[in-house]
């Protein structure tokens, strides 16, 4: 009995940590963890802001039941309950981020295009390389303006350059 019991515990803790990976996605599931395209974590219990529509009619990546939600989303923070994976084997899948909207039916993020074209808004998310390299330059010219110190630009410097030579 007791060995029935730790291989129920145990195959439930495989199934409940799964990680899905960008362009590693080989089926329809249910995952915890996704390691998206541009390198970031996105989990399970995260919070996102809904960022600005890419349409007049609304978001085009962000949907519940096939429909685009509308613009009165936009600067709301709402937290995944769900990240599945969508598609098939002939056209590839893609790990949808789901929140709870109006009614049961589930509200759908396209992640990592509504993450692209600004949709969404991910504050773990890492910067990319240009924006490092922006934000390195702004910092130099704020300290040959004086108004940030060497140190405070020295800190900068270390955190950014990791993320410029990547």
């Amino acid at each position: 009995m007791r060995i029935f019991t730790f291989i129920l515990i145990f195959s439930f803790s495989i199934g409940y940590s799964q990680t899905a990976e960008y362009g590693k996605l080989t089926k329809k599931s249910e995952y915890k963890i996704y390691l998206t395209k541009i390198g970031d974590t996105l989990k399970v219990g995260d919070t996102l802001t809904i960022g600005i529509p890419t349409s007049d009619l609304g978001f085009t990546y962000i949907s519940q039941g096939g429909q685009r939600v509308s613009n009165t989303l936009a600067d709301k923070k709402v937290i995944v309950d769900k990240l599945k994976t969508y598609g098939t084997e002939k056209n590839g899948y893609k790990v949808y981020a789901h929140f709870k909207g109006y009614g049961l039916i589930p509200v759908l993020i396209d992640y990592d295009t509504a993450l692209e074209l600004g949709e969404i808004k991910n504050p773990n998310r890492k910067l990319t390389k240009e924006e490092a390299i922006s934000k390195l330059k702004e910092a130099k010219e704020l300290l040959e303006l004086g108004v940030i110190t060497q140190a405070d630009y020295d800190k900068l410097k270390s955190e950014m350059t990791p993320l410029i030579l990547n």
